[in-house]
């Protein structure tokens, strides 16, 4: 018979303590508990990882993340600006663990405002990784064409470009951004990579509409509430 080896990931929320356009974000009350413990719960569900670590700066998130796990290490901060890359503040994970001995096969970058995602995805996202063999990030579809894009100045619009917008959708590819919510890589391919190449590195794991909401403001946040409802009416039905 033969012995598979089991596949050791790391998974990596970063949760820093400060955040601009809502407050304490990452451990809001959405729906009926901290926005941080959906993407925990999921995580735990789907039985991937041997280590979860939450990437803080802070006591306040801590203590509400300490319910579900332990936190090994604080995020220094030196990595906690908001303009510092999530890829930096991953690999600092890493070499703490690999300070300790700790070594891991994939490393896993989950948002911890993620609550659409559930085991299911990253099980699938985890197969995925296994078949293609590359880095992988969450994608979703422009539900428009990008050319028919418009900017606004005051509230006159102004078309990006005019000759392609009376052009009919049919004659545009498909256009897809990176929803931001997951990122998966092999340990080696992960070293390999800079930041400013993570996306030409990449290939896409495409995410349906209604899981691929931003959270950045308020009604971003209250349309991932009633979306995150609509999903569970779904799976419970």
């Amino acid at each position: 018979m033969v012995k598979f080896k089991k596949i050791k990931r790391l998974l990596v929320i970063p949760a820093k303590g400060k955040s601009t356009r809502i407050k304490n974000k990452n451990i809001k009350i959405f729906l009926n508990k901290p926005i941080i413990y959906y993407i925990l719960d999921e995580a735990r569900k789907s039985k991937l990882f041997s280590k979860i670590h939450v990437s803080t700066d802070s006591k306040k998130i801590a203590n509400v993340v300490k319910k579900k796990i332990s936190i090994d290490f604080y995020r220094p901060k030196s990595l906690s600006g908001s303009k510092v890359p999530i890829y930096d503040v991953a690999r600092f994970v890493l070499e703490q663990y690999e300070k300790l001995n700790v070594i891991f096969d994939e490393i896993w970058i989950a948002l911890p405002c993620s609550p659409l995602i559930d085991f299911i995805d990253l099980k699938n996202i985890s197969k995925e990784l296994i078949k293609i063999q590359k880095p992988l990030i969450t994608i979703s579809r422009f539900p428009c064409p990008i050319e028919w894009a418009l900017a606004m100045r005051g509230s006159k619009l102004i078309p990006i470009n005019k000759k392609k917008l009376l052009i009919n959708s049919q004659n545009f590819s498909h256009k897809y951004y990176d929803t931001g919510q997951v990122f998966a890589s092999s340990l080696n391919q992960f070293k390999k990579i800079k930041e400013k190449n993570i996306i030409n590195h990449s290939h896409g794991y495409l995410m349906p509409p209604q899981k691929s909401v931003d959270i950045d403001d308020m009604i971003d946040w209250k349309t991932s509430e009633t979306l995150y409802k609509g999903l569970k009416f779904r799976y419970i039905n």
